[in-house]
């Protein structure tokens, strides 16, 4: 099946295939060997690509899926084809308006704000520093937006799912 995802402001063509009980997944025409598992008991999964293991913890969220790993915190957007033709096909909504509120997606400490209220980000752009499980991950602005407010400063002791940064 053909998926469409978006990550970190970048779009991205995916198909994923079974072939001799192995699994593909072919990103922009580029053709990948994968073995993606969960971790037991956790919101965490390891993905095996082409010899190379990472491991992320991935939430679902309003906006998508929010993943977090050793390079950071994005935000995903993912949907199938019969799910990008039925929106096609579908009258034009407008967009939503107001203020969108990132969250923790983990427990941990904020070691940096570098953003304060009024600054104008782009998508993709770092807006604080938290760290988890002896981490240091960046949470990002997933679309170009203005910061209406910080919710946390250094130093900041978060649980999952805490306010940290209002974007409008």
């Amino acid at each position: 099946m053909k998926y469409f995802a978006e990550l970190d402001g970048e779009r991205y063509e995916c198909v994923i295939e079974a072939r001799n009980g192995e699994t593909w997944v072919v990103v922009d025409g580029r053709r990948f060997r994968a073995d993606l598992r969960r971790v037991p008991d956790s919101a965490s999964f390891t993905l095996l690509l082409d010899g190379r293991s990472f491991e992320f913890a991935l939430h679902r969220s309003e906006e998508g899926f929010d993943l977090s790993g050793a390079a950071g915190q994005f935000l995903v957007r993912v949907e199938d084809e019969r799910t990008r033709a039925a929106r096609d096909r579908a009258p034009a909504a407008a967009a939503p308006r107001g203020p969108r509120l990132l969250r923790s997606i983990m427990p941990g400490i904020v070691r940096e704000v570098l953003v304060a209220p009024g600054d104008a980000v782009v998508a993709g752009q770092a807006l604080l520093i938290l760290e988890a499980m002896k981490m240091q991950n960046e949470v990002r602005a997933g679309e170009d937006a203005v910061v209406a407010a910080v919710r946390v400063g250094p130093g900041t002791a978060v649980e999952k799912g805490a306010a940290l940064v209002e974007l409008r």
